[in-house]
């Protein structure tokens, strides 16, 4: 009753959070006016800005809540997730390289930014697999991911010293992070990606909650290799995570702090209770955070991220705090 009780106040929230965000901006807009006479102003807002900017939302902070709960669960990592790990860092850099290389994007034109995003993400990630090997151990990975996210940090200069001032701007625009750059087609092809997405994690949530239970535990309960269903989740996971980074930029903490805040309210971790929390979770903060860092409230303009991490680092330093204090116990 707790879980469906929180989750009715979640989309409670995650309405009132919809309308301010159709509605809050330097203009004031009426969506009574847009809807009455399509040739208004307040439609041609509404529909070319607002509309698709709160979408995207919705649908980003959704998939960036659940690929971070679904990485946390493979890894039994509470700190796991698409930043931490310099899953997003891969992302980047496979962005980096469409963008830097001359002639690269014109040659690949038709598969788009995107599947180097896709395929940097998926890379790095099973990269961080590889180098880790089988000891899962909390402080190993962490500090390969961030040796990772330094090593592509460290290619993505090199780049830009040998790079053009638009194709610079056009990559350090897209880093800040923004939900202006997603149009229709982009929005379209992220709910196709998250109702599948969301069906696939609802449909592999027994197998993880046995996984949670340990591999020799997972062995009795359920047939088949463990290590071939890790592989096709964080492939799933992986290619979710490009398509996003691919159309927003990098999104941090999102991913780390809302399938752990839930964990310590709701006292839960069954996958099926966590999933849908997560995504209403995860579209209430992106929603918040993009009202905050678009200053609907004052008037002055923040990047997304910026506001994110203002949000984020106290929750991580709260968990690392709280590890480390279990452990010396």
């Amino acid at each position: 009753m707790k879980i469906k009780r929180f989750n009715i106040i979640l989309c409670f929230v995650l309405g009132i959070l919809t309308i301010s965000e159709l509605l809050l901006g330097s203009v004031d807009v009426s969506i009574l006016e847009a809807f009455i006479n399509p040739n208004s102003i307040d439609f041609d807002i509404i529909y070319t800005s607002r509309l698709p900017r709160t979408i995207l939302s919705i649908l980003v902070g959704a998939s960036c809540a659940l690929t971070g709960l679904g990485i946390q669960t493979i890894f039994k990592n509470p700190l796991a997730g698409p930043t931490t790990l310099g899953i997003n860092s891969g992302a980047s850099l496979g962005i980096a390289l469409f963008f830097f290389i001359p002639n690269l994007s014109s040659q690949f034109n038709v598969l788009g930014a995107g599947s180097f995003a896709i395929i940097g993400a998926i890379s790095f990630l099973f990269l961080l697999i590889f180098t880790a090997g089988k000891s899962f151990n909390l402080s190993l990975i962490l500090i390969i991911g961030l040796l990772l996210s330094y090593a592509s940090y460290a290619i993505i200069e090199v780049l830009i010293q040998t790079s053009n001032d638009d194709s610079i701007r056009n990559y350090v625009f897209w880093g800040m992070g923004s939900l202006n750059s997603g149009g229709w087609n982009e929005i379209l092809v992220l709910i196709l990606y998250c109702v599948f997405g969301l069906i696939f994690m609802i449909k592999k949530s027994d197998w993880l909650n046995a996984y949670l239970l340990g591999e020799q535990e997972l062995k009795l309960l359920r047939n088949g290799s463990i290590k071939k269903e890790k592989n096709i989740i964080l492939i799933v996971l992986g290619i979710w995570i490009g398509i996003v980074t691919s159309i927003v930029g990098p999104i941090a903490f999102v991913g780390v702090i809302i399938p752990n805040i839930l964990k310590l309210y709701l006292k839960n971790s069954a996958m099926k209770a966590l999933i849908i929390s997560s995504s209403l979770s995860g579209a209430s903060l992106l929603l918040l955070g993009d009202l905050l860092s678009r200053g609907a409230f004052y008037n002055f303009v923040l990047p997304l991220n910026s506001v994110l991490s203002i949000l984020g680092v106290p929750v991580i330093i709260y968990l690392l705090l709280k590890k480390m204090y279990v452990a010396s116990r």
